[in-house]
């Protein structure tokens, strides 16, 4: 979506992090009455919010995988969920969570992890993947352009095989301008993992639309007359993959 771009626009020319930007904004009370038996939260929030960039960058609680870096000393993240039926049990990395209070300290280090919100209901449940991790270095997160060769299944992993090409910057930096250019003289093919959770758009890089799975994604991304993609990695598993676009 147009949003997103917006996001992508600030944070990819820096190949600092792909981050995931969570800005809620409480819904009103009314808004959700009768969601008795509900599985969804209303809100979530983090305690970071001078420094931490997520992404998207509006809570939905229909959208269930987010991404969010914080600064390097950042040391103690907790999140705060809000549930729309407060009778809901909210499990933080397995433990249990009150409804607008918040969660046990995730303990930080170098590496990235995922945080994992379960919302749990009688006999329903609804998982949120928060993505987090420190300012990235290069070998905690890359940022590659390609074409999308096969997208596959091995035993019970996906993998995603592109022909990556090189992305050229007009800019040092952000201020010096975010336009980009790309050469492929040669096929480079490289083969990763995709996460479980990772994020993935298609269509135009300008109004791009989210895929609800990998299945849909496999279905719809040559539709828009071409399959290179920017893929963001943390570690060796691809998170994200959306359009490639000259002005990200």
């Amino acid at each position: 979506m147009i949003r997103l771009q917006t996001i992508l626009r600030r944070v990819l020319p820096f190949v600092l992090a792909l981050a995931l930007l969570l800005s809620c904004v409480p819904a009103q009370a009314e808004k959700y009455s009768g969601y008795t038996g509900s599985t969804l939260l209303r809100s979530l929030t983090h305690n970071c919010p001078n420094t931490g960039i997520m992404l998207p960058e509006t809570f939905s609680p229909y959208q269930t995988t987010y991404l969010l870096t914080v600064a390097s000393w950042v040391s103690r993240p907790t999140f705060t969920p809000v549930a729309m039926d407060p009778n809901a049990v909210i499990l933080v990395n397995g433990q249990v969570v009150r409804s607008g209070e918040k969660s046990q300290v995730i303990p930080m280090t170098d590496k990235p992890q995922a945080v994992t919100i379960q919302v749990n209901n009688g006999t329903g449940s609804t998982v949120y993947t928060i993505f987090l991790q420190r300012r990235p270095s290069e070998r905690r997160t890359r940022v590659s352009a390609g074409y999308i060769q096969n997208i596959y299944l091995k035993g019970t992993t996906w993998r995603i095989d592109a022909d990556l090409v090189s992305v050229k910057y007009s800019g040092d930096d952000y201020n010096s301008g975010n336009l980009s250019t790309f050469t492929n003289n040669t096929v480079e093919h490289y083969d990763y993992e995709v996460d479980p959770n990772c994020i993935f758009y298609y269509g135009a890089k300008s109004n791009c639309y989210r895929a609800n799975n990998i299945f849909t994604f496999l279905n719809t991304y040559l539709q828009y007359g071409s399959p290179l993609y920017t893929i963001v990695y943390i570690e060796d598993k691809i998170v994200a993959v959306f359009p490639y676009g000259a002005d990200y």
